[in-house]
């Protein structure tokens, strides 16, 4: 009987085979880089690749590509590639590689104090802040701030169902409330008050609490830090013309600032937002207007969160803190593997990578996170200057903004 010799490969044969692969990988993703070409020529090519799972063949953490909005041409990093389990495929996660130059942007407005849900005929009403889950006497000691008191007004014009009772001028903690007199609006938009009236100390006419809901204080003073009711999100998520995207997030919302722009959806190229993908997001909630926990809201475009840029959990109230909520668990390799500083775990502290500027400008920006500082309802954290993560600022607050989504 003839014998029949098989040459099988042996184990080293495996790891040359497979290192001469990834040398001619090498070699390809160099060609396409340095020919200033990329391996796809369409976004929707990029997402089949990313559905085949071969993204980490052509491309790495780190890697840019380009799309228009309007005439301006947007900057996104590859910040992270990701397994989908149930499909074999890859996801990719984008974020801007600067904040977008248009403005500083607050994460959400200051909220009206009262929302009528009838309506409140002209006359004298009182009111008192809410100021629950409130410890820091600045906000809860009479005598260093107002809004644990009591204040009346008396109005000429009735209040349409809908309509708001707002401060007249902005506000600190610690300031004296009577100055700032009370501004009516016949809806949430409006920005041209029904009529500013005078305010002063004491309980003459009728309690609002008794006709509907008198807001936090926190959130009238410096605006709200829930991510999926910021002014931001809804910007973002947008794709409407100038001056139409904003609507009331809730009873309190006021419009912020860029509320006249067109949504930041509105004039992306259509084919780069033909492959992003809703992403689910979890997020912290505060524990003072609201109960703690998180929640999920389904975006197309977000902020991080803290865990996303290597900042460690999202902890109530310090990094020593024993009681946290954890958000997002992925921590984007853009933020630990691909670091100028060659470290690989967790960094709470200054990061180069985290260091963005106004896009096309030499002015670094701090920017926002979606992440709250649980520990209060009007305050959320943002990068720093020098790219640390654990800084926090109200709300109304104007910062950079560095957008993320999801291809897969």
């Amino acid at each position: 009987m003839a014998t029949e010799t098989f040459n099988l490969p042996r184990r080293e044969d495996y790891t040359r085979i497979a290192a001469a692969i990834e040398s001619q990988n090498d070699l390809l993703r160099g060609h396409f880089k340095a020919a200033g070409e990329t391996v796809v020529k369409s976004w929707e090519g990029f997402r089949n690749l990313c559905r085949a799972g071969g993204i980490r063949t052509y491309y790495a953490v780190g890697d840019q590509l380009q799309c228009k909005r309007g005439d301006t041409t947007l900057i996104w990093d590859i910040v992270h590639i990701g397994d989908v389990e149930e499909t074999g495929g890859n996801y990719v996660i984008l974020q801007t590689h600067d904040c977008l130059p248009i403005d500083t942007m607050e994460f959400d407005s200051r909220e009206a104090i009262f929302c009528a849900k009838t309506t409140l005929p002209a006359g004298t009403y009182h009111f008192t802040t809410v100021t629950s889950g409130t410890t820091d006497p600045n906000w809860t000691d009479s005598s260093k701030s107002g809004w644990t008191k009591s204040w009346q007004f008396t109005t000429t014009k009735d209040v349409p169902a809908g309509g708001q009772i707002n401060f007249a001028k902005g506000m600190d903690w610690n300031t004296s409330l009577a100055p700032l007199g009370i501004a009516t609006y016949s809806k949430p938009a409006d920005t041209t008050a029904l009529e500013t009236v005078t305010l002063t100390e004491g309980t003459n006419g009728t309690d609002l609490a008794t006709l509907g809901t008198v807001n936090h204080a926190q959130r009238v003073c410096y605006g709200y830090n829930r991510w999926s009711q910021s002014g931001l999100r809804q910007w973002l998520n947008s794709k409407a013309g100038a001056g139409t995207w904003w609507s009331p997030r809730n009873d309190f919302d006021r419009p912020e600032h860029y509320a006249t722009w067109a949504g930041f959806m509105n004039d992306l190229d259509a084919d780069f937002l033909a492959v992003v993908a809703k992403s689910n997001l979890i997020t912290d909630i505060n524990k003072i207007s609201d109960a703690g926990g998180h929640e999920t809201t389904q975006d197309y475009f977000f902020l991080p969160a803290m865990v996303n840029l290597n900042g460690g959990n999202n902890f109530y109230n310090n990094p020593g803190s024993d009681v946290q909520d954890i958000e997002d668990t992925v921590v984007w390799d853009y933020y630990t593997k691909f670091r100028r500083d060659g470290k690989t775990d967790t960094n709470v502290e200054q990061d180069d990578n985290r260091r963005k500027y106004k896009q096309g400008t030499s002015t670094e920006w701090p920017w926002w996170e979606r992440s709250p500082d649980c520990g209060g309802a009007c305050v959320v954290r943002r990068v720093s200057d020098g790219g640390r993560t654990w800084w926090s600022s109200f709300a109304y607050y104007w910062f950079g903004v560095a957008p993320a989504c999801r291809i897969e």
